[in-house]
């Protein structure tokens, strides 16, 4: 089992062992880099995988062609994707590059997982809105090398669209931040409204340790996402995680409760159910 950290700044990434990173204009959900410091950052550490999960249109192909390739020739770990595009240029091309299917919603059976790797994806990042029950299940019933988020605040939303920077100019509004903020039903959620289009997370910051315990002896990967922490925050937790066993888990527990409020265990125990709210009389 690995640790990987999706990174919260890039100030902080010499003291992460294995992180995930994107590219700009490449990714989302991810901290971005340029090439160029892309280049730097994998010649300094050992384990890095590169997110390029955003969609892709027709006009981006040539270029994330020649990305693909200038990737293929660092020592990177992997690459996560959302568009099947990626997987189809690093067939075409027969690029010998590990492809790790990162489609958020969709990851959620072993029978989809399976189809993918028998077409070249090496790996899968779990959906973290399917049950503990769920991936064992698919652990049981795959070969694919499986990643899965166990602590930190959750995507929810990603829309090519600039639903805020839209909202904004609509009524005449200025205000050129990238960060917001939507309370609903007595919970914050963060939204970032960026050159990618609009993303937006969840209230709550998933704690999974409990359950790591359990899962770190079957599941090849574990994922801390550190967007929303500060680095102080994120380096605490990697080392809650590192030494966490059966002995101190309560208290590594408790630990997590006292630097955070908002905590929940997300969708691990608790099915997702979709319903229509009824019109308000």
């Amino acid at each position: 089992m690995a640790l990987v950290t999706i990174p919260n700044s890039v100030d902080n990434i010499n003291n992460l062992d294995s992180i995930l990173i994107g590219l700009e204009g490449y990714s989302i959900n991810v901290l971005t880099v340029k090439m160029n410091e892309l280049r730097k950052i994998v010649q300094a550490k050992k384990s890095v995988f590169v997110s390029l999960n955003k969609n892709f249109t027709n006009s981006e192909l040539d270029a994330l062609t020649d990305v693909i390739k200038m990737l293929s020739k660092l020592k990177i770990a992997g690459i996560f994707y959302y568009d099947v595009a990626v997987l189809n240029i690093v067939n075409k091309l027969k690029i010998d590059i590990k492809l790790i299917w990162a489609a958020e919603h969709l990851t959620t059976n072993y029978y989809t997982i399976n189809y993918w790797h028998r077409h070249g994806a090496w790996g899968t990042f779990l959906s973290s809105e399917i049950t503990f029950e769920e991936i064992k299940e698919i652990v049981q019933n795959t070969d694919s090398n499986l990643f899965i988020q166990l602590f930190g605040y959750i995507p929810m939303y990603a829309s090519r669209r600039h639903a805020v920077k839209n909202y904004l100019r609509n009524f005449n509004l200025n205000d050129n931040s990238t960060n917001y903020t939507i309370s609903k039903e007595g919970k914050e959620y963060a939204i970032l409204d960026n050159s990618e289009g609009t993303q937006i997370y969840s209230s709550f910051i998933l704690n999974g340790l409990r359950e790591y315990l359990q899962l770190r002896d079957i599941v090849p990967y574990i994922v801390i996402n550190g967007y929303g922490l500060d680095s102080e925050q994120l380096l605490k937790v990697i080392g809650l995680f590192n030494s966490a066993n059966s002995n101190n888990i309560e208290k590594s527990i408790t630990t997590l409760q006292q630097m955070f409020d908002n905590l929940e265990s997300g969708f691990l125990h608790e099915e997702t159910i979709y319903q229509v709210k009824k019109n308000a009389s």
